[in-house]
């Protein structure tokens, strides 16, 4: 009885800390602001990183705010993207693929600097970073030799060429906050699903519009099928930003019939049909 009544206590005991334990873990997951900043290379890498600030941030490993120390970098040939943090004047070892910082309230004005490591995949050519920021921010993109080799003002939404990517394999982001408040997570603008709309109009001759929505910036390809599925043409083949685009077809070289325009996003695929009437 002793025994059985010693377990009762601590069941009692032990059940109200874990409970007020998983409010805190999981009350504070969403960071009060969370931008995205993608690196990408031409041979198929690429990552999504986020920058940011909340009340509840450090310049270490912020777990509660989905940040996590990254293993050691992977050897050459493999590509990897990745924030380094400010540790030791960011000459410490910690590294994430979010780098949120601390704030004391909002709405915020001031200057942070973020430095992010990047590396290509086996083949690469070209490397791109691309930025996708609401009014309230903008930023700079320097080396960190002399600000001189890269020097590359960000506003917006755009994508860059990196220069020297083979020898310069770092660069330090300063983001410029202008009265931001809490709760901005991207630009406004930006479609939350992926959908490839009806063409406008259908049936058509000799042109028609086709417009789409994507939620995140990746490799979008849109092309023209035939009746037989063979391809008649590529209107988009390149890396575009999360948005909306639209796109004028011209129809003058091709044949009265049902045309197929297919959009390839990732593991989005959408194929609608359309009749051109000559």
């Amino acid at each position: 009885m002793i025994f059985y009544k010693i377990n009762i206590i601590k069941v009692e005991l032990i059940l109200p800390v874990l409970f007020l334990f998983n409010i805190n873990l999981f009350g504070q997951l969403t960071p009060q602001v969370s931008i995205p900043f993608e690196i990408y290379d031409n041979a198929g890498g690429q990552k999504t990183l986020y920058f940011g600030l909340d009340q509840t941030a450090t310049d270490g490993i912020d777990f509660l705010l989905g940040e996590s120390d990254l293993p050691p970098y992977p050897p050459t040939g493999a590509f990897d993207a990745r924030w380094i943090l400010p540790q030791n004047g960011f000459n410490g070892s910690l590294s994430s693929w979010s780098d949120y910082r601390f704030v004391s309230g909002f709405p915020f004005s001031g200057t942070i600097e973020n430095r992010f490591r990047y590396q290509p995949a086996q083949g690469a050519t070209t490397m791109f970073f691309s930025w996708n920021l609401p009014p309230e921010i903008t930023g700079l993109v320097q080396d960190l030799i002399n600000g001189t080799i890269v020097n590359v003002p960000i506003s917006g939404i755009g994508t860059h060429q990196i220069s020297n990517f083979d020898t310069i394999d770092r660069l330090k982001l300063f983001i410029y906050y202008s009265n931001i408040i809490s709760d901005i997570k991207e630009n406004p603008g930006k479609p939350d699903e992926y959908n490839l709309n009806q063409n406008y109009p259908n049936p058509f001759n000799p042109n028609t519009i086709i417009s789409w929505q994507i939620p995140v910036s990746g490799w979008q390809t849109l092309k023209i099928f035939d009746i037989l599925g063979d391809e008649v043409a590529t209107l988009v083949d390149e890396y575009r930003s999360a948005g909306s685009y639209e796109i004028e077809f011209n129809t003058t070289s091709l044949p009265g019939g049902v045309y197929f325009y297919q959009l390839i996003s990732g593991s989005f695929i959408q194929t609608n049909k359309m009749v051109l009437l000559k």
